[in-house]
């Protein structure tokens, strides 16, 4: 047996750094990617990283000779250099590229992929070295693995809120040459030795240097170009793990406005606020007086203080301050204004507040960086208004389960919440876009969930009409709900008051739009006539939280059918597109290699560990994009979301790792490991939804300790299996590599198979399949254990031709 002691303690703190470094990276791409591309794009980026993490592992195992146990540490240090070098070149090269591109540009998909995946496979070359061509030590070196991981989680989003991205990136790249540097400081390997310390000392150099231009505001390495415009005019800017955030100057003087019924002669002074190169607002200048601003009563997104009189109000979406305006220009006695986003909370309470006016000191006005659902689920303040206006900045319509935010806003569930928050008589006003016969997808789903969540509230279906308004100017449409019905004369006086100011009536007690809105508003919005419908429009829901996407699995390349792009619908294709991709790469990298083994291998040999290491890619992937959707708005911010999810996985996960030691376990410790995976997982399953709903009014720690308690026994437990995997069948030694490269692809797989299969079926089900690929894990180690009984060598006679390596099995 191979003792653990035989691998040196430098080689646990190279994979410990090189996962850091790779797992970080991928984060930052994935910011780079929305900001300059689209946030589906952003989405793409993990697939290019576990696409170029495979391409990795099938270098080392087609390469045997080269990536010899002897030469680990010196290719070891000279591929840390390259991935070092290649992540800030591809950087560099998106940087200053002027991107002329579209929301549904494939050649810039491509272009992604032959940039970003090579650092990753300079990444996984090193990883896969460690793990597979050292000394088995149990699942100690895998755990280091996975901890390295966890902290570059977790390190890059503190990391981002020091210093820029690209600053971030060079740091990231000279700690990662560096410690190849360590690895061969004390060999014979010179021109290691001088290549790995020459690139470690020259971005070590850069990125303080870079660091310091930043920190002091002068010119330097960023974002020159964005959705294909230039980015030019910039007064501040702050990047953090929700967006970047940028101020730039506004020339025009005319009062800006969403869905103003008319223009206004006012001038006023604005600066404009971009997030992510994309969704934006204005920050307007106020000096008090609050009579230059009465152009806002024009806007239809404030319609609801036409419909009754407002006193106390929460603006979900503080963004520049308009909707705090707006209030003030009404009367209302209290404003509480609700803001997610730091940067944008920064933006207008310090670096811009005498520009704004200081909004939080104006009288009755209190501003909270909180998420919206969050904040009200644990507060005690009641309202006679909740508006939510236009809230969604990219990073919740289409960057996947990774950033989901304003997603969780237009559920069934979220509106409960909301109304929950409602004085009696409170109304909760939603606007959104709406363009007549081209865009209604979001209006109707907007009056689907309005009617399910106020069936859930004690409201019958046939006097839902009584509850529900909705109105139009322009582009925008604004629907207004209210848990008590509106009296007759109520209705009446504010139906004068808003036909007075011009906004036009799409839904009320008395007046109906259509035969679908008329449908969803009463007892026959069943199944069998969302089923009916051409797109997917029935209410979404805490379980499927994608109010924005309004596709079928079946039709993922469609577009609406009633006229128009539906500019979300093209992030979906392109989850259609990943699939594609990624069934492909498992053709090229797994199946292909697979059949040429299987014409000089047994099958009864080669399957069951080519299904146990799938499987677990497939089922690891698959729980873990889920339990970060559930728990994405229980924790309160999509930060929050990212590290505790992602950090207690992978934390736990490679604490499981370590308990499996160098020796292979009997078959009862196996059938226990495995039981107490299966158990763990299932209740895990079952208790998330159950344990959310009973603390949703705890306290933030309260609820991040209730998470880790869901998280961690799950996560240990699956932690176990990959080294215990290889504890199997590591008796295939030259294949270990294929195995890994297996799990890898598999993975990548998982992690778009996971979005469309929410999109469809909800994350409940998705999560179901996850815990069916860990049932396949339990079942193969299992026989697979009494069908090839561990201790007997690797076969003599062992060919290595190419990718394939043939194994002679022993007579």
């Amino acid at each position: 047996m191979q003792s653990i002691s035989k691998v040196h303690s430098r080689y646990y703190l190279a994979i410990f750094v090189l996962a850091s470094a790779t797992l970080s990276y991928q984060i930052l791409i994935t910011r780079f990617f929305s900001v300059m591309l689209y946030y589906h794009f952003a989405f793409a980026a993990i697939s290019l990283a576990m696409l170029g993490l495979t391409r990795g592992a099938m270098e080392v195992y087609g390469k045997p000779e080269r990536y010899a146990p002897e030469r680990v540490g010196v290719e070891f240090a000279r591929h840390a250099s390259w991935f070092a070098l290649s992540s800030v070149g591809a950087m560099v090269l998106l940087l200053c590229t002027p991107l002329i591109v579209s929301a549904d540009s494939a050649a810039i998909l491509v272009l992604a992929i032959l940039a970003f995946v090579w650092p990753f496979t300079e990444g996984g070359i090193c990883i896969t070295l460690l793990l597979t061509r050292l000394p088995y030590s149990g699942g100690w070196l895998y755990a280091a693995d996975l901890l390295g991981a966890a902290v570059g989680c977790l390190g890059v989003i503190f990391l981002l809120l020091v210093i820029d991205p690209v600053s971030a990136t060079l740091w990231i790249a000279a700690l990662s040459a560096g410690v190849g540097w360590i690895v061969v400081w004390n060999s014979d390997e010179v021109r290691s030795l001088r290549l790995s310390g020459a690139v470690a000392l020259t971005l070590a150099i850069a990125a303080t240097v870079h660091t310091g231009l930043d920190l002091t505001g002068k010119s330097h390495l960023g974002v020159f170009w964005a959705k294909g415009e230039e980015q030019a005019g910039t007064l501040f800017e702050r990047w953090n793990t929700y967006s970047r955030v940028r101020v730039r100057e506004w020339a025009g003087k005319a009062p800006f406005g969403w869905g103003l019924v008319r223009q206004s002669d006012a001038r006023v002074d604005q600066h404009y606020i971009d997030i992510d190169a994309d969704a934006g607002t204005v920050i307007t200048r106020f000096d008090g007086d609050v009579g230059k601003l009465s152009y806002l009563k024009d806007d239809v997104i404030n319609a609801a203080y036409l419909v009754q009189p407002v006193a106390d109000v929460a603006v979900v979406g503080v963004g520049g301050g308009r909707d705090i305006l707006s209030g003030l220009v009404f009367g209302a006695k209290q404003i509480r204004g609700i803001e997610i986003n730091p940067a944008i909370f920064e933006v207008l309470t310090e670096k811009f507040a005498d520009f704004a006016g200081h909004l939080e000191r104006q009288p009755g006005v209190s501003l909270v960086n909180a998420e919206a659902r969050s904040y009200i689920n644990h507060s005690s303040e009641r309202y006679d208004l909740v508006q939510i206006s236009l809230i969604d900045t990219w990073a919740a319509t289409a960057a996947g389960g990774l950033t989901l935010t304003e997603n969780r806003l237009y559920t069934v569930e979220a509106w409960e919440d909301f109304y929950r928050a409602l004085k009696p008589g409170g109304l909760l006003s939603v606007s959104r876009w709406y363009d007549g016969d081209k865009h209604r997808g979001e209006f109707y789903r907007l009056v689907a969930i309005a009617a399910s969540a106020l069936q859930r509230n004690g409201v019958s279906a046939t006097e839902l009409r009584h509850h529900v308004v909705a109105l139009n100017v322009g582009n925008i449409v604004t629907v207004i709900t209210r848990p008590d019905a509106f009296t007759d004369l109520q209705w009446q006086e504010a139906r004068d008051r808003i036909q007075a100011q011009g906004f036009k009536i799409l839904l009320g007690p008395d007046v109906t739009f259509d035969a679908v809105t008329s449908t969803l508003l009463s007892d026959k919005a069943d199944s069998a006539f969302f089923d009916s419908l051409p797109e997917n429009l029935a209410p979404s829901t805490d379980d499927k939280p994608f109010f924005f996407f309004t596709s079928r699995l079946g039709d993922l390349m469609s577009v609406n059918p009633w006229g128009g792009i539906n500019k979300n619908n093209i992030a979906v294709s392109m989850t259609g597109l990943l699939i594609i991709a990624a069934l492909l790469a498992c053709g090229y990298y797994v199946v292909l290699p697979f059949l040429g083994l299987a014409r000089r291998m047994p099958l009864s040999t080669l399957t069951p560990p080519m299904a146990y290491f799938s499987a677990i890619g497939m089922g690891f992937m698959l729980i873990e994009i889920s339990q970060m959707q559930r728990l994405m708005v229980f924790l309160g911010h999509p930060v929050y979301g990212l590290s505790v999810v992602l950090f207690v996985i992978l934390l736990f996960s490679g604490i499981g790792s370590a308990t499996v030691g160098a020796d292979t376990p009997g078959p009862r410790a196996i059938v226990w490991r495995v039981t107490v995976l299966l158990i763990t997982i299932l209740a895990a399953g079952l208790l998330t939804p159950l344990v959310t709903t009973w603390t949703r009014s705890q306290p933030t720690d309260m609820r991040i300790l209730a998470s880790v308690l869901l998280l961690a026994p799950p996560a240990f437990c699956m932690g176990m299996m990959f080294p215990l995997g290889f504890s199997v069948w590591r008796r295939h030694e030259a294949l270990l590599p294929f195995f890994w490269s297996t799990n890898g692809i598999t993975s990548m797989l998982a992690s778009v198979l996971g979005m469309a299969l929410s999109f469809q079926f909800g994350i409940a089900k998705t999560y179901a399949l996850g815990v069916c690929f860990y049932v396949v894990c339990a079942i193969v180690i299992v026989a697979g254990r009494r069908l090839n009984p561990i201790g007997i060598p690797a076969a003599k006679g062992e060919v290595r031709t190419g990718l394939l390596t043939q194994e002679k099995a022993a007579s």
